[in-house]
């Protein structure tokens, strides 16, 4: 039987999350999820070090690849997101979106929605939330419930901050009241400072 286990397709983080109902204490004892607690974010809001801005040729490609519906597209952005953080690549993607003539919003819709619902790599699904920032997030329902759901886990707090503040307060203090120590220095620092 452990030969077919090599077979079986990985699930995605957020699959895993939603299988465990986002409980924190049964997700420590996964051993194929392995989410970071959000310390280097807190880090970068602390002023304790600075963002990286890196070069992002290869996601630019990847979303032109999407664009053109090109199956390679979500494995290019696994890849890439495999050894580059998403906040160093955030400000490089946005010009290169910037510059874009044929820019699309609703395929940027659904490129956030499958990388945060459909990715196996912790700083993909954060891209993705990252993506939300770029469209009106409240008006794409399935893509609010994913984002929604992924603040629950301490690691992605930091990515859904900025956007909550346009759309609703009342949700950033339900998520301070259930999440760890982390995320609420997170919360105190990103939304009430």
């Amino acid at each position: 039987m452990k030969i077919f286990k090599r077979f079986k397709k990985k699930k995605s983080i957020y699959k895993i999350l939603w299988e465990n109902n986002f409980d924190l204490q049964k997700l420590e004892e996964i051993d194929d999820l392995n989410l970071s607690d959000g310390s280097y974010e807190l880090s970068i809001l602390k002023g304790e070090k600075e963002i990286n801005h890196i070069n992002t040729r290869e996601i630019n490609k990847a979303v032109d690849d999407y664009y053109l519906r090109e199956s390679k597209a979500i494995d290019e952005f696994e890849e890439f997101f495999g050894g580059h953080r998403a906040l160093e690549s955030e400000r490089n993607f946005l010009t290169f979106l910037l510059q874009k003539i044929e820019f699309d919003e609703s395929k940027l819709v659904g490129l956030s929605i499958l990388l945060m619902r459909d990715s196996k790599v912790e700083e993909c699904v954060k891209f993705g939330m990252l993506l939300t920032k770029y469209y009106n997030l409240v008006e794409v329902k399935r893509a609010y419930e994913i984002f929604l759901n992924l603040l629950k886990h301490p690691s992605f707090i930091y990515y859904g901050i900025d956007v909550l503040k346009n759309i609703d307060y009342g949700i950033i203090d339900d998520l301070y009241d259930e999440t760890t120590e982390i995320g609420k220095e997170i919360i105190e620092e990103k939304a009430w400072n």
